[in-house]
């Protein structure tokens, strides 16, 4: 799919079209490009729609690079953050004197919100405002994610250490807590990868930019950026050590019922230990036993078992073991 937008107004209007390219194009956003619609804005812009393959790359160097005085930056965004499965997936920018092009093969909420507001009046109609706008979307979107995911935390550490009410023994399903928190920690990495790379994007345009004439405004945007991901980034680590806080204590809950299991079972094969030593010396087969042929013999065996049951259970109690 191919969508155009031109200047109108002092804003952005998206044509129609969406198979067609016009030269005064200023974004072009090319969602899973066919190869005749790459031919098509290769032919109209004059550069090298980089592959899906091309895309994927992780080093700096095939992220970011000038060619032809056209800057290609890669950054990977988040899609589907509010689903149990979060997708980070490559975004290729290509910004060119004239042109944005943007290539992907996601559909991140970021580029939806911001299509609708690039319509309105007041964010700039040039490429580069529009780089900084589409990246500032993405870092905003990153944001309410990283604020969704602390109250989600939040949520996490009251379940964690809840009791049942009077009864002081937890009621909590620690395999789903574990699941919860593995899907925590997973978005909140991909949130960290996806801040630092936009914050290399936002670094080497600071950099890339410093020679060409570029309004004073859109520079403090760009600067603006990579403050913002400062910020994040820093929010961000401060939720992985929640995540590792709250991984820790669940595991040390999950020994704690685990040790009171093994207690209460180490308690009772004491507290049965000793009649069984009364019900095997009575089991012997011995003639010179006298309680074998005593008429309370039995009652006495008994009686004398359930003392030995119930002395070690007195004892364990008044120690504060049970």
């Amino acid at each position: 799919m191919l969508d155009v937008y031109v200047r109108h107004g002092g804003r952005l209007k998206k044509l129609e079209a969406s198979d067609s390219l016009s030269a005064e194009a200023v974004w072009i956003d090319m969602l899973r490009p066919t190869a005749d619609q790459e031919t098509l804005v290769e032919r109209t812009i004059g550069i090298d729609v980089p592959t899906h393959d091309d895309m994927k790359e992780i080093e700096a160097s095939s992220r970011l690079y000038q060619e032809d005085g056209h800057l290609f930056m890669t950054a990977t965004v988040l899609s589907q953050t509010e689903t149990d499965q979060p997708v980070a997936r490559p975004i290729t920018f290509v910004l060119t004197p004239t042109h944005l092009v943007t290539i992907r093969y996601t559909e991140p909420k970021s580029f939806e919100i911001f299509a609708g507001r690039c319509q309105r009046p007041g964010l700039g109609d040039d490429a580069t405002s529009t780089l900084t706008g589409l990246l500032d979307a993405v870092i905003d979107r990153a944001a309410d994610t990283l604020e969704r995911l602390s109250v989600e935390m939040d949520t996490l550490s009251a379940t964690v250490f809840q009791t049942a009410a009077g009864a002081g023994r937890p009621t909590v399903d620690y395999q789903d807590v574990l699941r919860s928190i593995g899907r925590k920690g997973e978005l909140n990495a991909k949130i960290q990868e996806s801040l630092l790379t936009i914050g290399r994007i936002s670094t080497y345009l600071e950099q890339a930019l410093a020679t060409t004439k570029v309004g004073k405004e859109t520079r403090g945007r760009i600067k603006t950026l990579g403050r913002d991901v400062v910020s994040l980034t820093d929010h961000a680590h401060f939720l992985a050590d929640r995540v590792t806080f709250l991984l820790d204590a669940t595991l040390g809950m999950i020994n704690i019922e685990q040790n009171a299991i093994i207690k209460i079972v180490s308690i009772a094969t004491v507290v049965f230990l000793p009649p069984t030593v009364v019900a095997s010396i009575y089991g012997m087969n011995f003639h010179a036993m006298p309680e074998l042929s005593w008429p309370w013999g039995y009652p006495f065996a008994l009686a004398l078992m359930a003392v030995a049951a119930v002395l070690p259970y007195l004892v364990f109690r008044r120690l504060g073991w049970l």
